[in-house]
């Protein structure tokens, strides 16, 4: 390392009297900055040194060499090239000429490690050749950005939730289908064909519930989550039919969006909690093999297990419904949430 140093302040001693010769005249400041000029040059080559040696050893790999962007490569001639002329046959500012150069060079073996020039499997093929897949390559991708931009953070979510919402009826509408679909093109992500008529799968409002709270710990911008609600109720409206799934679906979501965007911090909320009361051994087990993640607690002089929180009392009615078809005995009860001490 001490000897790479060494190199270089060798470099800079021998070749910053040669670039600023000429300066008989000048002022000490002048020639203060002649010094500099002729510094930054050198700093210039072993900057574009350092860049290529980087990349260079890599040079044969094919997915560094579709990581270039052949297009941003080839700009560099465009722009380095007028300077150049512009340097030498107009201002004469050979400093100017030789960064010029540099950038011309840096230009250049971008472009060929861009273009796949040294990968192993494109031996035999010509430049052009390889410069038009190069071009054509990016060409399809060079939309992902910005598309990666407009689409807002937790897209694939939103529309799983959009699907899901519109099957918690057991019957999927054309409406909501081109809703589905409108919004999967925005945000360009693709999607299996859905048919109108009986889903294949019937919405568990649970696991609904618990895919709306992945969306929002995925911490999406406050102003995307409040458009979700009103996209929730434009979903559950599109067949201009509102059944009480969908209304109770679009309560408990409300709430949960609500109190995720909500600027206060702390202070309690009103909630429903839903607990499983296992009715003897068979039925403790029972519960444990359902739902093994659930821990039984002590509450009111007995053992429950305690399902979750909701912000809808009918959301809440269903969680115990669906499990009091499975023949557990579930009740839902009223409990005051401090926000600031207890998640949700």
């Amino acid at each position: 390392m001490f000897g790479y140093h060494r190199t270089v302040i060798v470099i800079m001693v021998l070749f910053t009297p040669v670039f600023a010769s000429g300066g008989e005249g000048l002022s000490l400041f002048e020639k203060f900055i002649g010094v500099l000029v002729s510094s930054a040059l050198i700093f210039s080559v072993i900057k574009g040194y350092l860049t290529v040696n980087k990349i260079w050893s890599r040079r044969k790999n094919e997915e560094v060499a579709n990581s270039i962007s052949i297009v941003a490569a080839m700009l560099g001639f465009a722009v380095g090239f007028p300077f150049l002329l512009n340097s030498l046959i107009i201002t004469q500012d050979y400093f100017s000429a030789a960064k010029s150069v540099i950038a011309l060079l840096l230009a250049t073996v971008f472009t060929l490690i861009g273009t796949g020039y040294f990968v192993d499997k494109n031996k035999g093929l010509g430049f052009f050749t390889l410069l038009g897949q190069a071009l054509k390559m990016e060409g399809k991708e060079s939309g992902d950005l910005i598309s990666n931009m407009i689409r807002p953070k937790g897209a694939k979510k939103i529309i799983d939730i959009l699907y899901k919402l519109a099957a918690i009826d057991d019957d999927i509408a054309q409406e909501e289908i081109d809703l589905i679909n409108e919004f999967s093109e925005k945000w360009n992500i693709d999607i299996p064909d859905i048919t109108p008529g009986k889903p294949e799968e019937v919405t568990n409002l649970v696991e609904l519930k618990g895919l709306v709270q992945s969306y929002l710990d995925e911490g999406p911008d406050t102003d995307v989550a409040e458009g979700l609600v009103d996209l929730i109720n434009l979903m559950a409206e599109a067949d201009d039919e509102v059944t009480d799934e969908e209304a109770m679906a679009v309560a408990e979501f409300t709430g949960m969006i609500g109190h995720y965007v909500s600027a206060e911090k702390g202070g309690e909320m009103l909630m429903f909690e839903v607990n499983i009361v296992p009715q003897g051994d068979q039925q403790m087990e029972a519960v444990r093999e359902l739902l093994p993640e659930l821990d039984m607690v002590e509450d009111r002089g007995g053992r429950v297990f305690k399902v979750g929180k909701y912000f809808s009392e009918d959301y809440a009615e269903a969680v115990c419904d669906k499990y009091i078809s499975l023949g557990l005995y579930s009740s839902s009860s009223k409990v005051n949430v401090d926000l600031g001490k207890e998640e949700v």
